[in-house]
């Protein structure tokens, strides 16, 4: 988690909320796990981009899906906490 001191425009009480809440729909057996779900945690900020941020930095996993030609980051869906994100949430 190298990154996390590195990426200031992140907040790190954020990231936690999102595995709770990750972690809360699993357990609750709402599935697939999307970035929908997660849109009302992060007020102004893009919620995609956290997401982003904790599947490269291997908290969570999840298909990302893509659109337009350049490939942009549209959505996240199947979204899992990895065994890191479960020490994370955990700790």
């Amino acid at each position: 988690m190298s990154s996390w001191n590195t990426m200031s425009t992140l907040d790190q009480k954020l990231l936690q909320t999102i595995l709770v809440k990750i972690d809360s729909n699993l357990s609750q057996g709402i599935l697939p796990v999307h970035n929908g779900h997660l849109k009302d945690l992060s007020g102004d900020a893009d919620v995609l981009e956290y997401l982003l941020f904790m599947k490269k930095e291997g908290l969570i996993s999840g298909d990302l899906v893509t659109k337009g030609t350049n490939s942009t980051p549209f959505r996240m869906t199947n979204i899992r906490l990895t065994y890191l994100g479960i020490r994370v949430l955990r700790s």
